[in-house]
C-alpha cells in the first residue's frame, strides 16, 4: 500500500523534460494526452519548456515516490487557460464562466511508470494538488478527462468531483476562517455553514 505522505510533488525542472517526453511517448499515456497526434505532444513540450514565460500560469510538478520519479501533474489558472488555443481542446467554451484570476484551476496528472498504475496514486495526487490550490486561494477545481478514461474519472469522482458535462468535472472548494477546507459539490446540495466563510 502506498501512503499519502510517501508521494511528493516537486517542481518540474529542465532536467526532467526528457523523462516527461519519454512518458508522453508511452502508448497508454499518448492516447489520452495526445489524441490528435504529434502536434499535441509538441504543445505539451512547448508548455513545459516555456513554463517560466508565456505559460507561467501553469504549474508543473514531477511526482516522486521513495525518491523515484514516477509521474507528472499540473494545475493551471483557467482564467488564462481559456485564451489558450490548443488542438483538441476548446478551453474557451469550457471555461467561459471563469471571469476572474485565482478562482478556478484545472488539474491533470499522469503516472509514467507502469508498475505504479492502479495503486491509488492518482487519487493521492488529486488530493495533493487540491491542497496546493487551497493554499493559494483557489475556489474551484476542474478536470477534463476523456469520457473513455474510466480510471481517471473514477479517481476524480472518488475525491469529490462531480460531472458538470462530458469532459468537464468540477469541485468547489471554500475555505473557512480557521483555514480548514470544506468541499461542497456545486449544484448538488448546499451545506449549512456554521462559521463565516472567506469567498
Amino acid at each position: 500500500m502506498i501512503y499519502k505522505n510517501e508521494i511528493i510533488l516537486q517542481p518540474l525542472f529542465n532536467e526532467d523534460i526528457p523523462l516527461f517526453n519519454s512518458w508522453l511517448n508511452k502508448e497508454y499515456i499518448y492516447k489520452w494526452l495526445c489524441p490528435n497526434g504529434e502536434e499535441q505532444r509538441e504543445a505539451w513540450l512547448d508548455e513545459v519548456n516555456n513554463r517560466n514565460g508565456k505559460y507561467d500560469f501553469i504549474k508543473h510538478f514531477i511526482i516522486h515516490y521513495k525518491d523515484r520519479k514516477i509521474g507528472y501533474c499540473l494545475y493551471a489558472d483557467c482564467f488564462f487557460l481559456k485564451d489558450l488555443e490548443e488542438e483538441g481542446h476548446d478551453f474557451e467554451s469550457l471555461y467561459r464562466d471563469v471571469v476572474e484570476e485565482n478562482h478556478t484551476y484545472e488539474i491533470g496528472y499522469l503516472i509514467g511508470e507502469e508498475e505504479y498504475l492502479n495503486k491509488g496514486i492518482g487519487k493521492i495526487v488529486i488530493q495533493k494538488l487540491e491542497e496546493k490550490i487551497i493554499e493559494i486561494g483557489g475556489r474551484e477545481i476542474s478536470a477534463d478527462p476523456s469520457e473513455d478514461n474510466t480510471f481517471s474519472i473514477k479517481a476524480f469522482l472518488s475525491t469529490g468531483f462531480y460531472k458538470n458535462n462530458d469532459g468537464d468535472y468540477r469541485k468547489i472548494v471554500i475555505e473557512r476562517d480557521s483555514g480548514e477546507a470544506i468541499k461542497v459539490m456545486s449544484g448538488r446540495k448546499i451545506l449549512p455553514l456554521m462559521t463565516r466563510l472567506k469567498v
